[in-house]
């Protein structure tokens, strides 16, 4: 049996594996992972759940937090919540589970465009209403330059970023931004995939994270030309 850790003892490692096939089985049917990778990552839960003073029902939300801001180098935790938030919107538990940090991890690392899009959508739209307003894009920008030229010019420099956005993602004329609107756009140009600021993972850290567990280390690049559709 091959070794994922060489820092956990032998015993510790089958144990733990053989203890989680069912559902390492299960996870990889789920997510853009192998079996193997799958299990891989189950381990490094492990050993986050068992050197972060172990706790046997798992990482915390604010273990996790800790893990993008270091291992996914995303250090805005105002958005770090709300990111975390929107993967685990339904249970709101304080402890994460074995099957989210896989789901996650199969998100940020290996995800489809159209599954990055949906969840980048759902970070930005923080009154759930399926509509991005000019009150949702104020909001989410004004905090990002209030630091840099000070809280009046920042709301000035703000409505002239939230009109040049609307006219250029209101694909429908309607004065708000739906969800189609936003996937018109980002098939056709994928660099406004996080256009209201960061949701997933730079391509680097990507390609680092990768590295610790699998040698498959590809990255999906996405180059959609106009009118392409990937339905």
């Amino acid at each position: 049996m091959a070794r994922y850790d060489l820092t956990l003892n032998p015993m510790e490692e089958t144990r733990f594996l053989k203890k989680h096939r069912v559902l390492a089985l299960s996870l990889a049917r789920q997510v853009h992972f192998s079996f193997q990778e799958v299990e891989a990552i189950l381990i490094i839960y492990y050993k986050i759940q068992k050197y972060d003073t172990y706790d046997p029902k798992g990482i915390t939300r604010d273990v996790l937090m800790e893990v993008f801001h270091c291992c996914l180098d995303m250090t805005d935790m105002e958005k770090v919540i709300r990111i975390i938030t929107c993967l685990d919107e339904k249970a709101r538990d304080v402890y994460i589970s074995k099957e989210l940090w896989c789901n996650m991890l199969s998100l940020f690392l290996r995800g489809t465009i159209e599954e990055k899009m949906a969840f980048c959508f759902k970070v930005y739209d923080y009154s759930g209403s399926g509509h991005l307003m000019k009150e949702n894009l104020f909001k989410l920008l004004v905090g990002s330059l209030k630091s840099n030229i000070g809280e009046s010019d920042a709301e000035e420099a703000v409505k002239d970023m939230v009109e040049v956005i609307m006219k250029k993602m209101d694909a429908d004329r309607d004065g708000k931004i739906s969800f189609n609107d936003y996937r018109y756009n980002v098939l056709r140009q994928p660099d406004l995939l996080e256009f209201l600021g960061q949701c997933l993972p730079d391509r680097h850290t990507v390609h680092k994270f990768l590295c610790t567990f699998t040698e498959n280390t590809k990255i999906r690049f996405y180059k959609l030309k106009l009118g392409t559709s990937i339905m």
